[in-house]
């Protein structure tokens, strides 16, 4: 129901889709082809768009997933049942009749969970970071947000998701989706979703365990006068804040970053950012795509871990974001950036090592492209500053090699208390914030009411 606009421009939706049911034979097989149970998982996928109702993801649970056209809500609920896939409500926070959801007709049996973060921006709440600024159908409707549903009874769980528009799945900073599932196949992810044993970050990829009387996030439970919570994260930065919200209210707080460091957290392995991009600004109107490669080598230490944080733009068939020639010594990254189509104006990309090391562990940086140059520091230097380099002149690009971040910063466990003696359910989910802006959001638990 795309409506008509000047120059002829809904014909950009109305090819579209034409282009995506031509393809669809073409989507079903590689989407058969790279699933490997285990160690990749693919899902066969397509979005249903309404005005009036919202749009919807349809999750299909095997290959047989037909791309088919329906217009009411009821006919696409009928389908998603006979075919036992899920309908997940997509930018919910829009104006309703503007393609926002529409709750009053959300079935929880086949829309388990609610996606309230994308690149449209955080549905949490109305004024929550993030907000919907980069489309044409105004910002988030309170009516529309979690909080809002949560408290119109609506029992959803939550996800996010990149929905990005540039073909990139996984583009950092756009959303991801996060399960508890027994092991890595279709059956399990699918089973947790329905479950709602679900959470959503905005881009790192925040590891979060929410439980409440030894139930897992997404649960309901009877009612029980004590509440014992356990929270359990693992961030990619230093964790500024883990809240506990209740009935949609902060009830208490945990600041991992307040916390001292001692010698003793030398012990455990280490984080350290390495950022990339920059170049000339938007006003000096020279855009260009600056090719990236460079290799980390790491002396006295291991490198346990790369975490990629590669963003979608700018568009390219031919360019590829790779982390290279991984050892317990060091790795090599290729990548590329632009201020051009760069997500949310941030022309940089990165990647999180994480490593084992003392303070005279020295980490090498030899960068080929875009400019030849070396550089070495010890991981001491590290826990004190950040360092900038330059591959040129202005307006050239440069490289961020962030300050080092101990574990005592960004990870944390903690146990919480809550009474109630009676009266309504309640309903507790987590929300963390690092310090570096990227967030978190766990399915709430419900305590039914006495």
């Amino acid at each position: 129901d795309m409506p008509l606009m000047e120059g002829d421009r809904h014909l950009k939706w109305v090819n579209g889709f034409k282009r995506t049911k031509t393809l669809w034979p073409e989507v079903q097989r590689i989407t058969a082809e790279y699933y490997q149970p285990g160690r990749f998982v693919t899902f066969p996928s397509w979005e249903w768009h309404s005005s009036f109702y919202g749009d919807y993801c349809i999750l299909f649970p095997d290959d047989r997933s037909d791309l088919i056209i329906l217009k009411d809500l009821s006919d696409l609920k009928k389908f998603a049942l006979e075919k036992k896939a899920l309908l997940i409500p997509h930018h919910p926070g829009y104006r309703q009749g503007h393609r926002g959801a529409n709750l009053d007709y959300l079935d929880e049996s086949v829309s388990p969970v609610l996606e309230i973060y994308s690149e449209h921006g955080n549905a949490e709440q109305p004024n929550a970071p993030f907000p919907y600024i980069r489309h044409s159908l105004g910002g988030c409707w309170s009516k529309n947000s979690l909080q809002h549903a949560l408290a119109s009874g609506k029992r959803i769980g939550v996800i996010a998701s990149t929905d990005d528009h540039l073909g990139y799945p996984g583009a950092y900073g756009e959303g991801l989706a996060a399960v508890w599932a027994r092991d890595l196949s279709r059956e399990s992810i699918l089973e947790a979703i329905k479950k709602r044993r679900t959470y959503g970050v905005s881009g790192d990829r925040i590891r979060l365990d929410f439980r409440l009387n030894n139930h897992y996030m997404g649960e309901a439970i009877p009612f029980a006068r004590e509440r014992e919570g356990t929270i359990r994260v693992n961030g990619w930065d230093a964790l500024d804040r883990v809240e506990i919200l209740k009935n949609n209210q902060v009830i208490q707080r945990n600041f991992p970053c307040d916390r001292t460091v001692y010698a003793s957290c030398w012990d455990h392995p280490l984080l350290l950012r390495i950022e990339f991009g920059w170049g000339p600004w938007a006003a000096m109107d020279l855009p260009r795509i600056c090719d990236w490669y460079f290799h980390i080598k790491i002396s006295g230490g291991t490198l346990l871990d790369v975490y990629p944080c590669f963003q979608s733009g700018p568009f390219s068939e031919e360019k590829r974001n790779l982390i290279k020639n991984k050892t317990a010594a060091g790795c090599s990254v290729q990548s590329y950036t632009s201020r051009s189509d760069a997500f949310a104006e941030n022309p940089t990309n990165a990647v999180v090592l994480r490593l084992s090391g003392n303070s005279e562990t020295r980490i090498s940086l030899t960068v080929q492209q875009p400019q030849s140059y070396s550089f070495e520091k010890s991981l001491a230097e590290f826990a004190q500053h950040n360092e900038v380099l330059f591959t040129g002149p202005f307006p050239a690009e440069s490289l961020r090699i962030q300050s080092l971040v101990f574990s005592a910063h960004y990870q944390t466990e903690f146990n919480f208390s809550d009474r109630a003696d009676r009266g309504e359910v309640h309903w507790y989910y987590v929300r963390v914030l690092q310090k570096n802006g990227q967030l978190a959001w766990s399915s709430p638990v419900w305590v039914e009411k006495s």
